[in-house]
């Protein structure tokens, strides 16, 4: 099974964070293009990445940043989103990594299928683009109501249209739907590569740790392992207290069921 964590947005050196994911057994680790820091890596910091994760059998993954406009309307916004997502996509190769997360964007117009048809456009772009370099794109659920694909239904519709696009799944965005964590995945399972783990109450993002909202996580990791799915699991838990602690929960669940 493979457990891990995106990189914290307060370490300056992406490198302490995979120190900290090998010194406490993780076996997962996203990197956050998110993040200002990770924007432009080194050279010899891409290798040092690169050799850490293979030696210590650390399986790697990429985030592309939450914020790209990724259902843009205008043409010349969509193509630059595409210059971003491929140019992360060319960093994972370099890592070995084969797993990319996209975000669905954002509701810019009144007629919504316009935002989904611009969506179509920039994953039918980047998951081809993907392909050239052994590289899976995972289209993330949102975690706002009224952007693409927040509800199941919208999300399978999307990676249903485009050949080749697979599914970052984030429960702690799910738990916002009202609909079960399990029902959800029942939907989406078949295209699920990466999964997000984090908890809140059901009324916002929060990111809390495992135990502190209201997610039945028995249930839910219950579910994942009836489908044999055993990773990679990423904390998005934002200090490495908070992730030690995130740890120990998920697998104090995990190894009971």
């Amino acid at each position: 099974m493979k457990l891990g964590f995106m990189n914290l947005m307060s370490t300056k050196n992406i490198l302490d964070d995979i120190e900290f994911a090998i010194n406490n057994d993780f076996n997962a680790f996203g990197i956050g293009l998110d993040w200002e820091q990770n924007w432009n890596l080194k050279a010899k910091t891409i290798k040092k990445i690169k050799e850490l994760s293979k030696s210590n059998n650390i399986h790697l993954n990429v985030h592309s940043a939450y914020f790209l406009p990724t259902s843009a309307i205008h043409p010349n916004i969509r193509r630059s989103v595409i210059n971003v997502i491929k140019s992360g996509i060319i960093f994972a190769n370099k890592v070995n990594s084969h797993i990319i997360t996209v975000h669905p964007g954002f509701r810019e117009s009144i007629n919504e299928k316009k935002n989904y048809e611009a969506l179509k456009k920039t994953l039918n772009a980047v998951v081809k683009f993907g392909e050239k370099y052994d590289v899976m794109v995972g289209l993330e659920n949102h975690a706002v109501p009224f952007y693409p694909c927040f509800f199941a239904d919208d999300l399978l519709n999307v990676v249903n249209s485009i050949k080749g696009l697979k599914i970052t799944l984030d429960i702690g965005h799910v738990n916002l739907t009202g609909m079960s964590i399990t029902k959800y995945y029942r939907k989406v399972k078949d295209f699920v590569i990466n999964i997000h783990v984090h908890d809140n109450d059901g009324t916002s993002d929060q990111h809390s740790c495992i135990g502190e909202g209201n997610i039945d996580f028995k249930s839910t990791l219950k579910e994942f392992k009836k489908n044999k799915f055993d990773g990679p699991f990423i904390l998005e838990i934002f200090t490495y207290e908070r992730l030690i602690k995130g740890k120990k929960n998920f697998l104090k669940i995990w190894n009971k069921i």
